[in-house]
């Protein structure tokens, strides 16, 4: 019996546990990494009281006076620094360190110069344009948390505190595997009339790559149960198999058949969903089975609501849960009721667009896709300018709110 959507995601939730251990990588090569501890700081943000203008430094008691310049500027890497002598200001530069009996920096531009001297302004805080020792970041304390996913500024954040290697997870490795008579693959010159390129592989290869895996793939293996399983059996070695079609009714319809003649248990069979009712979630050993309907559309669609999830899931990542926007639909736009059903579109940041055409088998669309809407089966209508909330594709969040996945 299939589950619904909301099962299907607290299963993932509940279910999915990850076995991947942690390595020790540079810092220049651990992008998309997830951070398997928690990293401390080594030395406080900024790391002394440094000017934030080019200008020049005066004690507080000064404000509103004219007072003369101290010889010499002070530049960003001194190697020595003067002290501010009592009544004077000294000229210093931005990210420069701040001279004892210092507490105020004043702006070039707010100054008028007196031949050697100076006049102050007067309505100036104490503290103006310092940053103040550790007012980014204490040392000691936790700058990266566990299961945070490394960018290239994080990577600017680990720089700055001396830190040359950290450790992370590995990546998850995934196998793609695609069955099917008429697949062929896109390097082959020459197809017949009722043959097909084989373009779910490639795509949910390159997917997966963007999510930071390692990838492996079978080649189309042919409707022949002991092939797929021979194919399944050479794949046990992933973190999980990804397979597309094959995954109906039909007589050649025997990837599920292979995978449970191999053990493998379910932990869901089908979804109410459409399009995508054929999506299923199995396990052998350690190893997820995530099994796609063959048509593009509808595995891309099942992969980015379920595929996704269970990924986040084995890289231990802090944020794996769907991120869902508020966000209004452009056009009026029906729907045909009586199924939980995934609409595809494009979200410019303000409204939703859903695409004209949403046949499970295109793939022409899929390239502009960069959000969708699930609707609950009532709903047969969304009104122009309706608001609703949208599930963005490339953000995920730390909170499980699985009821915003839903238009009602």
């Amino acid at each position: 019996m299939a589950v619904s959507i909301i099962e299907a995601l607290e299963i993932i939730d509940k279910k999915i546990n990850s076995n991947i251990t942690s390595e020790t990588v540079n810092i220049e090569d651990s992008l998309g990494s997830i951070v398997a501890k928690d990293i401390i700081a080594k030395v406080d943000l900024p790391k002394f009281d440094n000017s934030a203008m080019d200008g020049y430094a005066i004690n507080s008691k000064n404000l509103g006076e004219t007072i003369k310049i101290q010889n010499g500027t002070i530049f960003a890497g001194a190697k020595e620094l003067p002290n501010l002598l009592e009544d004077h200001a000294i000229r210093i530069m931005t990210g420069a360190p701040i001279p004892e009996g210092a507490n105020i920096v004043i702006p070039i531009e707010n100054i008028e110069f007196i031949d050697e001297y100076i006049k102050i302004p007067f309505n100036v805080k104490t503290g103006a344009n310092i940053r103040l020792k550790g007012e980014e970041l204490k040392s000691r304390s936790v700058c990266i948390k566990k299961g945070d996913e490394i960018n290239s500024y994080t990577v600017t954040l680990l720089a700055s505190q001396g830190i040359e290697s950290i450790e992370v997870f590995k990546k998850p490795l995934i196998t793609v595997l695609s069955s099917g008579d008429e697949l062929k693959h896109y390097t082959e010159k020459n197809i017949s009339d009722f043959e097909i390129y084989n373009s779910n592989t490639p795509m949910l290869k390159t997917r997966v790559r963007s999510l930071n895996c390692e990838t492996m793939s079978i080649n189309s293996t042919i409707d022949d149960i002991n092939s797929l399983k021979e194919a399944i059996v050479n794949s046990l070695n992933s973190d999980m198999i990804i397979t597309t079609g094959g995954a109906s009714v039909g007589d050649k319809d025997l990837t599920k058949k292979a995978f449970l003649e191999l053990g493998m248990k379910y932990l869901f069979e089908k979804i109410d969903i459409k399009p995508g009712k054929p999506t299923s979630l199995g396990q052998i050993g350690n190893t997820y089975i995530l099994i796609l309907p063959g048509n593009p559309m509808a595995a891309m669609i099942n992969f980015e609501i379920f595929g996704k999830f269970v990924i986040s899931k084995l890289k231990n990542s802090a944020k794996p849960y769907h991120f869902v926007l508020k966000a209004q639909i452009s056009d009026e736009y029906a729907i045909k009721s009586g199924k939980f059903s995934v609409i595809l579109g494009y979200f410019n940041g303000k409204k939703f667009t859903p695409f004209p055409n949403q046949s499970p088998n295109y793939l022409s669309v899929l390239k502009d896709a960069n959000s969708f809407i699930i609707t609950k089966p009532e709903i047969g209508l969304l009104g122009k300018n309706k608001n609703i909330n949208i599930v963005m594709i490339d953000k995920m969040s730390e909170k499980f709110d699985i009821e915003k996945l839903f238009i009602t």
